[in-house]
């Protein structure tokens, strides 16, 4: 079976790691491919700073092409549990309101 990156969109924010180990730094994905992200990632008073080639944690191949790793990793930031937890409420408020209102023709 072979490796699928799991799924970034451009504008995404996600979490770059210059190297194993390293303390992660928020990034904007600026290009998708299908197993690596180009980030432009936040770098202090520089700004940011454009990663290239950026390979997710979990793909095998860096273990396979070690090279890779010069590049560092990236991995989707925590979701905030308060959003989901906001985003659940205003649905369900939603479904309410559908079936009280008064439909309009």
């Amino acid at each position: 079976m072979s490796y699928e990156m799991p799924k970034a969109d451009l504008g995404d924010i996600v979490l770059f790691y210059a190297h194993e180990g390293a303390t992660p730094v928020p990034a904007i994905v600026s290009v998708t491919a299908s197993r690596t992200l180009t980030l432009w990632a936040i770098a202090g008073e520089l700004g940011g700073v454009v990663k290239p080639s950026v390979h997710h944690l979990t793909d095998p191949g860096v273990n396979e092409f070690p090279d890779w790793k010069r590049y560092g990793y990236w991995e989707h930031k925590a979701k905030d549990p308060s959003m989901s937890i906001l985003s659940e409420k205003v649905s369900l408020l939603e479904k309410k309101v559908s079936t009280v209102a008064p439909k309009k023709a």
